[in-house]
């Protein structure tokens, strides 16, 4: 649960238009004609319509405690924040300075009203009437007014009011005087803002001239000073980054306010973020943790269940783990520990251009997108929904560090390759078949030597059997069966036709039905001249299911007629039985036995059918130098492929180079040579070969594309195993070609190798390299300070965050109090677990209850936090 579900702050620190300087009908300035108890309601629908969700009430030296808290009651209900505050006609310079004081609660908290009392100790003597308007002065000066307020031992601060005015401090008083006050203890503690600067750069009192006198420069803010309703809003803005309707968290955004000011309009995300998480069922059933879209930390103690809120978001964006990670079995076990059978993960998400999702994602099931409750398959959750996000859990980033190799850059520029590596896959199917086109030749060349040498062989016996005479007295025969012979291969060639075509049809009537002509209000006439030509497609396919008919004709008729010649082949069998005892009785009389005329026969056939192959094999072995070619360019669109994929690659990290000094990345095309070497040496593996000639090769080839380009003079390097090499490598020709060589990264932190910096040092610059990845519109992180030392976490690490933090998304589950409170996460989860059950609330930094559970979890307690502060307090006085 969140500590404010609904209110401005469900997602923690936000920013809301502040007004510093409001008045009320209880101001004698301020004009109102309508009904008493009708003017809070109409003040607080003016505060809203102008869209102010903070403001101050600082009536001129004058507060009205009731109307205060009437107030205020009214605008917390409608989500709008009051302070309350006096504009003090403060007695220095020539008119007196206007100054706005903001009060903190504990000025008017259990029935007390110690405003009314300072008031009247700074108009003392006087009488309310006297000093209750615009141009009443205190008695004091300046810094003898911020001694009596100091004096009450309640906190407070203070704006100056106009300041370019008349009564404004800038106006009021000289650049000896302002210099003189700047540098007073008290001014530096509670001066917190300049109200209405307008000159910035020019004239004798300007925005330059004064930050050169006053040297803690605070605050520009802006008030609207309405003198009645309508009124209210008027003029330039200020917008605050708060998390709490609390004086300590203006006060804190004021001191903070390079990063909690904005003038004119709010910063807005421009990126793509995780607005919440909600769980059904399992230890987290019907707990949705809300997230900022800028910096959020999970906290709790170990086991308290932060890291399994991480890993089910992870899960439910779909965010692979990568090659390289730790602990993997440990983490993929939190997410069924924590779901349980059946539980859900709903992410509610914002893209890049505001839309709203929802990912839905349940135990052992792939992720649903849903836009307004409606499915949406195919939408591609970390491309069209959140752009880019990176996961890194307990341990990677230093084990990221060790190798800094493919998986690292897989996780940062992986999804933007995607375009290049559908080419590569392409392009290796096409390398593949160009590889089994190119060897079936090769086997067919081996295949007609065969049949060459049978054919041979048939040759020299039939010539036996021309000895005899066998060939005149069987040609009859010997004729029915080669043209049986060829009236079967006619039969077999039209079962194939047939069967082709039928296929091919099916194929097409399938797909052409499919396409139905829309109904295009933007081009009804070019539709209808497209129609008859669509139509005329389609019947194309009529007209080859009557080709397919014309096929069955033939093939009947042709299939009678083969029945014809089969019948009057058996009509003679007696005919040719007779003739072949004749031959065996006349060659038995000359006393040869070896001879048998139905040998001739066959042989004869066999003759016919391997000249009939041996043609058919020479033409296809007469491509060989064709498809070795076709080979050749396929392997040189793919190496080219590899090269755009290697360009983007360096592109990508070439921005990380100019991004920040500390790290450097230089990669180098195919420069992975221990894991090429390693492939060689799979391949030879038990060949005998020598690792020293496995080295050699490798040192002098690319890949093994240049190796099959010089197969000849490679295969010499080997000397008396070249032969065993060139089988090897041809047995293998395609998986070789295809292997693409890694590029390697050579990487310097600092400007010394990677390699060289301790594990803390590497994940340092893991975290920097991430950090400086301005594509990246998320990143979860699971512990980052595991293997950083404090002094790293803050200088480098926190304080890039701080800069970053509005550009992108991050969540840390971490120990270190430096992630929230130095790095002022927007939205703080503290984690709670027991055996049945994870419990989680958020909010903002700003409140109470998530200080105190900062204090608790990550300090170790009050008593140890004031401890501490003490102890480092007796050694800054030492």
């Amino acid at each position: 649960m969140a500590t404010d579900d609904i209110g401005p702050f469900a997602h923690g620190s936000t920013w809301l238009r502040a007004d510093f300087h409001l008045h009320t009908k209880a101001d004698k300035e301020f004009s109102y004609a309508g009904e008493d108890n009708a003017f809070v309601g109409a003040y607080v629908d003016r505060l809203k319509a102008a869209g102010i969700g903070v403001g101050v009430i600082t009536n001129h030296n004058k507060f009205n405690v009731d109307e205060f808290k009437a107030l205020r009651k009214k605008a917390r209900k409608d989500g709008i924040g009051l302070l309350p505050g006096v504009e003090l006609s403060v007695n220095d310079g020539a008119n007196g300075v206007h100054t706005l004081i903001v009060f903190s609660e504990e000025w008017i908290g259990d029935g007390h009203d110690y405003i009314n009392q300072f008031l009247g100790n700074a108009f003392a003597g006087k009488v309310p009437a006297q000093y209750e308007q615009e141009n009443g002065r205190t008695n004091n000066n300046l810094l003898a007014t911020l001694e009596q307020l100091k004096a009450f031992n309640k906190d407070f601060f203070v704006v100056f009011a106009h300041v370019e005015s008349n009564s404004g401090l800038w106006k009021e008083l000289d650049g000896g005087r302002l210099t003189e006050l700047a540098e007073h203890v008290l001014i530096k503690k509670y001066c917190l803002g300049f109200q209405k600067v307008r000159t910035h750069d020019a004239g004798a009192k300007c925005r330059t001239k004064v930050q050169q006198w006053w040297s803690q420069y605070p605050a520009e803010l802006e008030g609207s000073d309405p003198k009645k309703l309508e009124e209210i809003g008027k003029g330039e803005k200020t917008f605050i980054k708060i998390g709490d309707f609390s004086f300590d968290a203006l006060k804190f955004a004021l001191t903070d306010y390079p990063f909690r000011i904005a003038a004119g309009s709010p910063p807005q995300p421009k990126h793509s973020h995780v607005d919440a998480i909600r769980f059904d069922g399992g230890l987290l059933n019907g707990v949705r943790v809300p997230f900022s879209p800028h910096m959020n930390c999970l906290i709790g103690i170990q086991g308290s269940g932060k890291s399994s809120v991480l890993e089910c978001l992870r899960h439910g964006l779909d965010i692979p783990f990568g090659d390289l990670a730790e602990d993997i079995d440990y983490k993929k076990e939190l997410i069924p520990h924590a779901l349980q059978s059946g539980g859900k993960i709903v992410i509610e998400a914002t893209d890049r251009h505001g839309a709203k999702f929802e990912i839905r994602r349940i135990l052992n099931h792939a992720p649903e997108v849903y836009v307004d409750g409606t499915l949406r398959p195919g939408l591609a959750v970390r491309e069209t929904i959140v752009c880019k996000p990176m996961y890194f859990g307990q341990k990677d980033l230093s084990a990221a560090g060790k190798g800094f190799g493919q998986d690292l850059v897989e996780k940062l520029v992986g999804d933007s390759l995607k375009p290049v590596r559908g080419k590569i896959e392409s392009l290796v199917e096409e390398l593949e078949a160009a590889a089994d086109a190119l060897a079936s030749v090769q086997n067919d060349a081996e295949t007609q030597y065969q049949r060459d040498t049978d054919l041979q062989d048939v040759k020299f016996r039939l010539e036996q059997f021309d000895k005899h005479g066998l060939k005149t007295k069987l040609e009859k025969q010997v004729a029915f069966k080669t043209d049986a012979a060829f009236c079967d291969s006619v039969d077999e060639a039209a079962e194939e036709w047939h069967d082709a075509l039928e296929q091919t049809i099916s194929e097409a009537d399938d797909s052409l039905s499919e396409l139905v002509l829309p109904t295009s209000s933007a081009n009804d006439a070019f539709f209808k001249k497209y129609e008859p030509k669509l139509a005329g497609l389609k019947k194309t396919v009529e007209d080859a299911k009557a080709v397919l008919k014309s096929i069955v004709t033939a093939k009947t008729a042709l299939g009678k007629l083969n029945e014809e010649l089969v019948q009057k082949a058996d009509g003679l069998k007696d005919e040719f039985a007779k003739t072949e005892r004749e031959l065996v009785k006349a060659l038995r009389e000359k006393g040869v036995t070896s001879i048998q005329p139905d040998d001739y026969v066959k042989l004869t056939k066999q003759k016919a059918q391997l000249e009939a192959a041996i043609t058919d094999l020479k033409k296809k072995t007469s491509k060989e130098a064709a498809r070795r070619e076709t080979l050749l360019r396929c392997v040189s669109k793919l190496n080219e492929a590899w090269l755009d994929e290697y360009k983007q690659i360096a592109g990508s990290l070439a921005k990380i180079n100019t991004a920040q000094s500390a790290l450097k990345v230089e990669p180098k095309f195919k420069g992975d040579k221990k894991s090429f070497r390693e492939r060689l040496e799979e391949l030879l593996k038990g060949s005998g070969i020598r690792k020293e000639a496995i080295g050699l090769v490798a040192d002098k080839y690319a890949d093994f594309a240049a190796i099959y380009k010089d197969i000849e003079e490679a295969a010499k390097m080997f000397k008396g195993k070249s032969d065993d090499f060139e089988s090897l490598f041809m047995d293998e020709l395609f998986d070789l070609l295809s292997y693409q060589v890694p590029n390697s990264f050579e990487v310097s932190y600092h400007g010394k190798p990677l390699k060289s910096h301790s594990l803390g040092q590497r994940a340092s610059a893991m975290m920097l390299f991430l950090l400086s990845q301005d594509d990246i519109d998320l990143l979860l992180v699971d512990q980052p300070e595991d293997d950083l030392d404090s002094q790293t976490v803050y200088e480098e690490v926190v304080k890039l965050v701080r800069k970053l933090k509005g550009d992108r998304q991050f969540i840390f589950a971490t120990h270190n109090a430096n992630f929230p409170v130095l790095g002022d996460a927007e939205n703080v989860a503290a984690c709670t677990a027991n055996d049945t059950a994870i419990d989680v609330i958020a909010g903002s930094i700003d409140t109470k209850d998530v200080q105190g559970k900062i204090v608790k979890i990550m300090e170790g307690g009050a008593e140890a936090f004031e401890r501490r502060k003490t102890i480092y307090e007796i050694w800054k006085a030492e």
